[in-house]
This record gives C-alpha cells, structure tokens and sequence, in this order.
C-alpha cells in the first residue's frame, strides 16, 4: 500500500536536551513533500581481479538537510523558528496580565552565544512515519507580494534545517494545529526608513513596497567529533547574516532611495507585518 499524500504531515516537539527526541506536541502547517535522506553510500573499488567499477560500499555519517516551507505562513509558527534559528534565549511575557497577549522579544547577541533550541520533526503519511532529532535551522527566507487580483497575498517562509538522522517511528496522536490559525498578509506589510536607528519605524513610505524578502543565514551548523556515533556531536554557531530585497513602485521615493545606494549613505530599514491585536493591545 502507498502512503496518501492526502495524509501526509509534520509535526514537532521543542527538545528539553539537544538531540535528545521527544515526543511531538503540535502539528505544523508545511507543504507536503518527501521524506529526506540522511546517508549517502560511496562506492569503493577493490583491486579483486574483477571486471567491475564498484564492488563495495560505505557510509560513515549520518546527517539530514532539508527545508521545511509553509506557502502560507501563520504567526504560531513563529517562536519554534526563531528559537531554534535565532535565539535560544527567548522568554514570552504577558504584557497585560489574564490576556494572553505574550510579547516573543527575538534579540540575537552579535557578540556572545545565542545558545539556540533543537527541535524533534515528526513527518511522514498514513504508510510510515519518521523522526528526525537535533533540528536546528541554518537559514529562515520570509517572501510576499502584493496581488493585484484582490486575492490572496500569502507570506513564504521556506525555513532550511538539519538534523542527526532519519528514524521510523509512529505519529505523537491527537494533536493539532494551533487554535485561532492566523495567516501572515502581505498586504499588510509596511515599510519604514529613517536616517538612524534609534528614530526607526518613525517615517513609514506609504504607495512604494510591492514585494520583499527577508532572509536570516543564522551561522547554525553541525560539528562531527570522533565518537561512538555516526550523527554529528554538537552545533556551532559562526556568522549571523541578514539581508533585506524590496521591490519597489517606480515613483520618486524609489528613486530617491536608489540615489541614497548609489551614494552609499546609509538608512534604517524597518519591515512590519502585524496580525491581528491581542486583548487591549500595547504592545
């Protein structure tokens, strides 16, 4: 019997210890896709009077890179990310008391360790499930334009991950997606530039952004180390970049902002996409 795409899907849990898989607790609204690989057997030649290219086989790692992509991002799906990309460190505060409106402040250090979160990934379709431990993401790209057919504007978050290795399993039972599912609109996204930092979001520039992409190279990667285990050892975390592409309406603030690059005069650049308020706001 082949497993149905129909039912197939991810689920993931947050690990209490890096590499350590635990159960899943929510279901997670990616695109369907394939199960990953996490080997790659080398072909050997062995001088054994054979007419033959290849007479063995090795693999001596274990290691899983894949994307996970939510063609329709929603804000739930926010903090697993950013916690297992960014900052580790992340701890949510009410900001008014009994309303359930949590503040996720994500504020990577540049010069000290962000010490991020690992995650379990549970994925697969009615024939077999598989679990995938120790995911952390090297790379978070967030994308949106602006329809023009007054349909929808979905936000892209295609979220690049590793992990230690591929083991079947079977699905945590009973979850769900998180209640009250709240899509990202890219139609709702607002571009501010200001001349420095601590003025930013002061200058909005209304009638100018069509499209955007966002994208965090978060310096996450895998360190092998001699051990008793095929799978990497630990994590590592090298350089944080980030880079912002607008597309633009052509009118005068385009061009203006076109002549700031050609002068190399720098500007603060803010990008907000804001959901629907929480309780009394204030935030």
């Amino acid at each position: 019997m082949a497993g149905e795409r129909a039912l197939t899907k991810f689920q993931w849990g947050l690990e209490s210890t890096r590499g350590t898989a635990v159960a899943a607790t929510r279901k997670v609204g990616a695109a369907p896709k394939a199960i990953p690989a996490d080997r790659v057997w080398e072909q050997v030649r062995l001088a054994t009077g054979q007419r033959a290219a290849v007479n063995a086989k090795r693999n001596d790692e274990l290691l899983v890179r894949d994307t996970l992509s939510f063609d329709n991002a929603y804000f739930q799906a926010l903090p697993g990310l950013f916690q297992c990309a960014l900052d580790g460190a992340i701890t949510p505060a009410e900001v008014n008391v009994g309303q359930g409106d949590y503040k996720w402040d994500v504020a990577p250090s540049l010069t000290a360790a962000n010490a991020p979160k690992s995650l379990t990934i549970e994925m697969g379709d009615d024939t077999q499930a598989y679990e995938v431990e120790f995911c952390q993401f090297s790379r978070l790209m967030f994308s949106g334009e602006m329809g023009q057919d007054g349909g929808a504007s979905p936000v892209k978050i295609d979220a690049d991950y590793y992990g230690r290795q591929v083991t079947p399993t079977t699905f945590t039972n009973s979850l769900s997606l998180p209640s009250g599912l709240e899509f990202i609109n890219a139609k709702l996204a607002r571009l501010y530039l200001d001349t420095s930092w601590a003025g930013i979001g002061g200058t909005e520039k209304t009638g100018l952004l069509r499209g955007f992409s966002l994208e965090f190279l978060t310096g996450l990667h895998p360190k092998f180390m001699g051990s008793a285990n095929k799978y990497f050892t630990t994590y590592g975390e090298g350089d944080l970049a980030v880079m912002l592409t607008l597309t633009l309406e052509g009118n005068s603030d385009a061009d203006a902002i076109f002549d700031l690059y050609q002068a190399g005069t720098e500007r603060a650049l803010r990008l907000d996409m804001l959901g629907s308020q929480i309780g009394s706001g204030g935030v």
